[in-house]
């Protein structure tokens, strides 16, 4: 089964989204909330999205079973929205986009946010040179926890 990473286009947008909301319902019931922007974005947000940053998709056997988005945030990038279908998780696709997607900007740093309680996905990005820069405190229950990745000059050259 091979997998392919590429960028995604508009014809893959409808697929993306209902992924998401499959890959994020378990984040919704982790917290409690199930009004997150991932489970309540709308296609034309999305396509808005789309128009304004970099989506990549993971494809195997002709079906989308992961994705990741980035734009530009000043002189960074923003990393968004790492999903994966659950049942093709801890396979090393999330890393696989993950590096994809920092390989699309020509930046020295990445940031991103995660929630508090999404423990593999801490662990994820910091085996990926991610470190804990602030702790938002969203809601009763939820922290949001920002992270940042600094390319060394020997990354930024190869």
């Amino acid at each position: 089964m091979r997998l392919e990473i590429n960028r995604a286009d508009r014809s893959d947008l409808r697929e993306i989204l209902d992924l998401q909301k499959l890959a994020f319902h378990e984040t919704a019931v982790l917290y409690g909330l199930f009004d997150i922007l991932p489970l309540t974005q709308t296609m034309e947000e999305l396509i808005e999205e789309s128009e304004s940053g970099v989506i990549l998709k993971a494809v195997q056997n002709d079906a989308i079973i992961g994705s990741v988005r980035g734009r530009l945030k000043g002189e960074g990038c923003y990393i968004g929205r790492l999903i994966v279908h659950p049942d093709c998780r801890n396979q090393g696709i999330g890393r696989r986009l993950m590096t994809a997607i920092e390989r699309e900007f020509d930046v020295r740093v990445f940031e991103l946010t995660t929630g508090h309680l999404n423990y593999k996905n801490i662990s994820l990005y910091e085996k990926l040179g991610y470190e804990i820069f602030e702790r938002e405190r969203r809601s009763e229950g939820l922290f949001l926890i920002h992270m940042r990745k600094q390319k060394t000059r020997i990354e930024s050259m190869k």
